[in-house]
């Protein structure tokens, strides 16, 4: 079960990771002028798309852009080089809300071999077919896990690795986007601990609460301003002012759960005192500098608790980014604990900032 981001004070929108649009394949009809046609696009244009580039014996031919708007308004463009009005080779289609895929096409789409980057979801590098990652690929996710391995139909499906960004791995079967059969957990901190699992599923793993919690930050009075919410943080799975030693055995289930690969029995670190200073301190970050938007941060605590390093990912501003990095290394953490010694493992913080009026 994945870490739900806190909101600091707004939510995370996750995009499709699918890839159809181009000019279709096999197409009985073509499309543009008389002396420069060229394959119908997907997905259907409000309106005659436009071809700026060369023309030959009737069909849009050599390099040249092909742009259009679908029926919902979403802008498509394709950089390309068109012979007798289907792409040939290498292109590059920008998709609507800021993605793009590079990489070859058959027929008009995505097709053979490419990178995709779709708008809020993984990043891909590998085998496409007809629009889909298909084949061998790999894929880094927005919150840092990575997988390598099989495809089909846009889906992780056959075998592969599933790299957590908390560390550990799941290597083995996978069906419809999820693990399934046979394979192996290799659980994060201590190295050289595995454990051969069905389905992805470690036994012994807390189940999820049935009721789940939501707790609310509070500015203090003193601190209130009048253009900014008295809530620091909301939305919070577990109290953030109390330590891991003094959370209930439900809260403490919750905590692992964040962890795909944590093996039954071990601990994951923890704020010393809870999480509560470092959202005052992130709270007030974007009170000055007015920086909205989403961050993950992944803190590696050593066996002595102390901070080895901070990685962050999203947020576009590199000064905020920099500012909440360094106030989530400057906490002291409660150590992991992995087949009862301290170990090294890392700590999740996700938030969403924003200034609420």
């Amino acid at each position: 079960m994945p870490m739900k981001p806190s909101e600091l004070l707004l939510a995370l929108v996750a995009g499709s990771a699918a890839c159809h649009p181009a000019l279709a394949q096999d197409a009985p009809a073509l499309t543009g002028t008389p002396d420069c046609r060229f394959a119908p696009v997907q997905p259907a244009p409000m309106q005659a798309p436009a071809w700026k580039g060369g023309c030959k014996a009737g069909f849009a031919d050599g390099d040249g852009v092909l742009t259009w708007r679908d029926n919902t308004g979403k802008a498509y463009m394709l950089e390309a080089t068109l012979a007798a009005g289907q792409v040939a080779g290498d292109a590059k289609l920008d998709l609507p809300d800021g993605g793009v895929y590079i990489g070859t096409f058959r027929n008009g789409l995505p097709d053979g071999f490419g990178y995709l980057r779709p708008a809020g979801g993984p990043r891909y590098e590998g085998g496409m077919r007809m629009g889909e990652r298909n084949g061998t690929g790999e894929a880094q996710y927005p919150n840092g896990d990575r997988y390598q391995g099989e495809w089909k139909d846009g889906k992780r499906d056959g075998t592969g690795v599933l790299h957590y960004m908390l560390g550990g791995r799941y290597e083995g079967g996978w069906k419809n986007d999820q693990p399934s059969g046979k394979g192996k957990m290799v659980f994060a901190g201590t190295p050289g601990r595995e454990l051969a699992v069905t389905d992805g599923v470690v036994p012994g793993q807390p189940a999820a609460p049935i009721a789940k919690a939501s707790y609310t930050l509070k500015q203090s009075a003193l601190h209130t301003r009048a253009l900014v919410r008295d809530d620091i943080a909301s939305k919070l799975e577990v109290p953030p002012r109390l330590p891991y030693d003094k959370l209930s055995a439900d809260e403490q289930a919750t905590v692992k759960r964040w962890f795909p690969a944590l093996a039954t029995g071990d601990e994951p670190p923890y704020p010393l005192e809870g999480p509560a200073d470092f959202y005052r301190t992130a709270g007030r970050i974007v009170g000055v500098t007015r920086q909205y938007g989403s961050i993950s941060l992944y803190v590696l605590v050593g066996t002595d608790g102390k901070p080895v390093s901070v990685t962050a990912i999203g947020l576009e501003s590199a000064e905020a980014r920099k500012a909440i990095s360094v106030a989530a290394g400057r906490l002291k953490y409660k150590p992991a604990v992995c087949g009862g010694q301290p170990c090294e493992m890392m700590y999740p913080y996700r938030l969403c900032l924003t200034m609420g009026y």
